[in-house]
């Protein structure tokens, strides 16, 4: 049976990196994840809302990196499948506010319908950053 038939993440499992070169191990590791997310991509492994919010974080900052249109950003497939989490993820956007300040604004307000930024205080990630930290807390919230 050739390994185009094994329909496995683990179809190359089996194969050892000992003798193989580093560039061959790199590629190795790289087509086992690959064949693993192919065959069980991040949206259907069962995870915690942590887990599910992490996987799309991640994806979201990383192609959108480079975007300074913040309208571009907040519709990014990731960022709004984050906002389809709903409130179960409140708690982890305002932890991500806190250890990371990015442009989860819009997705806090999507959510719960609050703005506790003040009018001078927008366009000011810090600010817009506290404001929001200070929401959560009022709300009784833990992250």
């Amino acid at each position: 049976m050739s390994m185009a038939t094994i329909r496995s993440p683990q179809a190359l499992q089996y194969l050892s990196v000992v003798g193989m070169s580093r560039d061959s191990q790199v590629v190795t590791e790289q087509w086992l994840k690959s064949e693993e997310h192919y065959w069980l991509p991040i949206t259907r492994r069962p995870q915690g809302d942590a887990g599910k919010f992490q996987a799309l974080a991640e994806t979201w900052r990383r192609e959108v990196q480079f975007l300074s249109s913040v309208t571009e950003m907040v519709l990014h497939p990731a960022y709004q499948r984050i906002i389809g989490m709903g409130t179960a993820v409140v708690p982890h956007l305002l932890r991500e506010l806190e250890c990371r300040p990015d442009h989860w604004f819009w997705a806090l307000t999507a959510i719960t319908g609050a703005d506790p930024i003040k009018l001078e205080d927008r366009g000011k990630l810090r600010k817009m950053t506290e404001a929001w930290l200070r929401w959560g807390k009022e709300q009784g919230l833990t992250w």
